[in-house]
Order: structure tokens, then sequence, then C-alpha cells
């Protein structure tokens, strides 16, 4: 079973990527860590409540390279919580804070994970869930 630790780190991992991606401080070529990082049958629901599979996400992100000016962009990862696991898989639930120079933005994403050696970071993401929080001291209950 995928541990706590290991999926919340690939949390933050993946995140940081996508700050350095989004700003241009990754190498074009490093993209293939979130090719790599989702499941081949991985899909979203974005919090506008859109459904989008793994070639729609991966394609998304790989057109946003170097669309924000280093510095204007960044995530935090609040408040990581397991909600279910079992041999194969863990499912977590934790708050996104994206601040840019219109201000901050926050969601509360579930993720499905599933163990996997040879994913960047042990896991792959099978399935994600956003939903926008109304601002930057919102509780969750």
């Amino acid at each position: 079973m995928p541990s706590h630790a290991t999926c919340r780190r690939e949390i933050e991992s993946l995140h940081a990527f996508f700050v350095d991606w989004y700003t241009g401080q990754a190498t074009a070529n490093a993209y293939d860590r979130v090719e790599r990082a989702l499941g081949a049958d991985f899909e979203m629901v974005t919090p506008d409540g859109e459904r989008r599979e793994y070639a729609a996400v991966v394609d998304a992100i790989r057109n946003r390279y170097a669309d924000r000016e280093p510095g204007t962009f960044d995530i935090e990862i609040r408040n990581v919580e397991t909600r279910y696991a079992n041999d194969d898989c863990r499912l977590l639930r934790y708050e996104e804070w994206q601040e840019t120079p219109d201000g901050t933005t926050g969601r509360v994403s579930t993720v499905l994970f599933e163990e996997d050696p040879d994913a960047p970071g042990d896991v792959v993401w099978r399935d994600l869930h956003e939903t926008w929080l109304d601002g930057p001291d919102s509780d969750q209950a």
C-alpha cells in the first residue's frame, strides 16, 4: 500500500514542478515527469466541473510552459489527510492555494493514488477532483 508520506511527498513534488514549469524554471525536456506521474487512465474533474482525461490534462499543462514570469506564481499545499487506504491505493484530500498577481485562489482536491515503483514519486495519480474554496482563510468542515 502506498504510504501517506509517499503520497504527500508526490503531491508536493508535482505541484513544485508545476510552479517551475509554468514559470519556465524547468527545462522543456523535463515534462515527462508529468506524463509518468499520471496514470494512462487518469481523469480529473476541474473546479468548474469539467471532466478531463489524461491526454487533455497533459496537453493543457504542456501548452502552458513558461506562460508566467518567474516569481509571479506559487502554489502552497495545506491540510493533507488520508481519507481511505487499502492494499492497492490511497485516497487523500488536500488544499491547494495558488498565488498570482491577480490574487490567491484555493481549491480542495481529492486524489486517488496507486503504488507504482516506475512512477517519479513511486505512485501514480489515478483520479483527481477539485472544488473551489472561497478564500485563503476558508475553513473546511
